[in-house]
């Protein structure tokens, strides 16, 4: 969720100061960080397909692994949807020829989910026809019913969080009801989510699919926020959609999808909308992050081979004490998917909202704003060594506020993969850059971090710096290494260097900066994948504070340390 997220405004401006200054921070880290891989809806980078056994040879293999990746249904450019996995690996498993099937996901090399189909040619065991593994209940030739079950748990400690000055950075904000501060605190977090997933036909290669779950989640121990152990539960998925799609006799594809509810969503790597429902406070599981379902989204979406259209309207799950009762709508274009060139047009409009920008002298909402961003990727050689190159550009007006607002926020990422070398690294330099307030100026130049956020490796920019600055009024240089010292293990090691645009930062958790330079932080995250359904995450980071931010604060600051592990297992 937005970091800039504020309390409604129901007074005078400066009765509304703590309001201003606090709440976003709360609302910042109740969604930002997403602890752990969460390749649902994320892009898919590539698809590998490893046969074994009695594989042909020749012609007869080409044939055959067309047919496997047809089949399927799952192709690079696409979002990941784990139910559409499900369906289309049940269907690779009734080829003649196919033994047996299984998927896994690990991280790609630029940011997406790499799907892993192994394939074992050769005589299918019998089989009792009236069984059916778990977790499916019902498997045929064009449905599949199943259990959605997703059990995640965490451990988290920090030294001297926020610069061992909690006072300084969440004193006035009153939903900080004891946070960690000086010296070493911890907490621990569990979340599970059970439900039903289901697709089947209802006409003519027309499907009808649809999710039900619910999610609790609880926390012991002082968290960043909170002290003392909190439990919530409350339905997480509840949308139902119908798919339906033609293959010419060329290979030509047209997919149709429309669908409602409660889901979440995410526009390519995520910088303008990747969370869309809050964590933490009353709803515990602040790091764990399990809620991912807007409270509604509308969506229709229509892809032709490597071109998608999409068109949403979204209103996301936000905390009831700060519900700002923001509406985003938007019209999202992509070209190019699974190639080496690929090119992204988004529009997007806020019909509604209560969410507060503020300046010294006056105070405006979100309502009314709109954005245009363009994006374009270069990855030659997609899975394989080789470089690649990002870059994206966002302008946000609006003219219905108080007061005129102008800002912008972007990025350029440059990296290469050395898929031959010794644990396979992928190492990379991102740029990013988000437009700051200017006082002396009427116009409003504060970038609306919008729904932003995500894993480390996405726009969570510093495992802890995030926490106290998140992409607005932000420039920040990420030098990132992912290394691959075994087929399931992977070490993402990053060094970040932040400033600020301008020393005002109004809607941050300080007013006003020292200077432009904020802080470094050097982190590790290590993940191991046992399977699809089983994955295990610990981390580390290093944060210090520097004259921006030491010297507008009294009193001494000191580095913050953070060491988190978690395990999670869904399916």
């Amino acid at each position: 969720m937005p970091y800039g997220k504020r309390f409604r405004s129901r007074g005078s401006l400066g009765l509304s100061l703590a309001a201003w200054l606090f709440s976003p921070l709360a609302v910042s880290a109740a969604n930002a960080q997403a602890l752990g891989p969460t390749f649902e809806n994320r892009p898919i980078e590539v698809v590998r397909l490893a046969l074994s056994g009695a594989v042909p040879s020749g012609p007869q293999r080409v044939a055959f692994e067309d047919r496997v990746r047809r089949a399927l249904n799952v192709y690079p450019g696409s979002q990941l949807h784990d139910l559409m996995v499900d369906f289309g690996l049940g269907k690779v498993k009734r080829i003649p020829g196919v033994a047996s099937a299984s998927v896994n996901y690990v991280d790609g090399n630029t940011g997406g989910v790499a799907v892993e189909v192994s394939v074992v040619v050769g005589d299918r065991p019998q089989a009792d026809p009236g069984r059916v593994d778990f977790p499916y209940l019902l498997q045929g030739d064009d449905s599949l019913l199943k259990l959605k079950l997703t059990a995640a748990t965490l451990g988290y400690a920090n030294h001297d969080a926020w610069y061992g000055r909690p006072q300084a950075f969440v004193g006035a904000n009153p939903l900080a009801k004891g946070p960690a501060g000086a010296g070493w605190s911890s907490f621990g977090e569990a979340a599970l989510e059970g439900g039903l997933q289901g697709i089947g036909p209802i006409g003519n290669n027309v499907y009808a699919y649809g999710s039900l779950s619910y999610l609790a989640s609880g926390s012991v121990g002082t968290d960043l926020f909170v002290t003392g152990p909190r439990r919530h539960g409350a339905i997480e998925d509840a949308y139902a959609g119908i798919v339906t799609g033609i293959t010419g006799d060329d290979g030509s594809r047209l997919v149709i999808n429309l669908s409602g509810g409660r889901q979440p969503f995410q526009i390519a790597d995520g910088m303008l909308i990747r969370i869309t429902a809050a964590n933490g406070f009353d709803r515990a599981a602040l790091q764990l992050n399990p809620r991912w379902a807007a409270d509604s989204l509308f969506l229709a979406q229509a892809r032709y081979n490597t071109t998608k259209f999409e068109a949403f309207r979204l209103a996301p799950d936000e905390l009831a004490a700060i519900d700002t009762h923001t509406v985003i709508a938007g019209a999202n274009l992509e070209t190019g998917l699974g190639t080496p060139h690929q090119l992204g047009l988004t529009y997007l409009t806020v019909p509604r909202s209560d969410y507060g920008w503020y300046t010294t002298t006056a105070q405006g909402t979100r309502q009314g704003l709109q954005v245009a961003d363009v994006r374009y990727y270069w990855t030659p050689a997609i899975g394989a060594s080789g470089p690649y190159a990002k870059t994206e550009l966002a302008l946000q007006w609006n003219d219905r506020n108080a007061f005129p607002m102008r800002a912008w926020g972007g990025y350029v990422e440059a990296g290469y993969t050395f898929n031959e070398a010794l644990w396979r690294p992928t190492l990379s330099y991102r740029l990013s850059g988000f437009s700051g307030d200017n006082p002396a100026t009427r116009t409003y130049e504060r970038w609306d971090p919008l729904l932003s956020g995500g894993t480390g490796e996405e726009w969570v920019q510093g495992l802890n710096h995030y926490k106290l600055f998140q992409d607005t009024n932000l420039i920040a240089h990420r030098l990132q290494a992912i290394l691959r010292p075994a087929p399931q293990w992977e070490l993402v090691p990053q060094a970040w260097l932040f400033q600020a645009q301008q020393l005002n930062n109004i809607g941050g958790t300080t007013s006003t900066l020292a200077g432009h330079l904020l802080g470094y932080e050097v982190n590790l995250t290590v993940k191991y994948f046992m399977s699809r359904n089983v994955m295990f995450q610990s981390g580390l980071a290093l944060t210090v504070p520097l004259s921006g931010v030491s010297q507008a604060v009294a009193g001494t600051t000191r580095p913050w340390f953070s060491a988190m592990s978690l395990a999670r297992i869904s399916f």
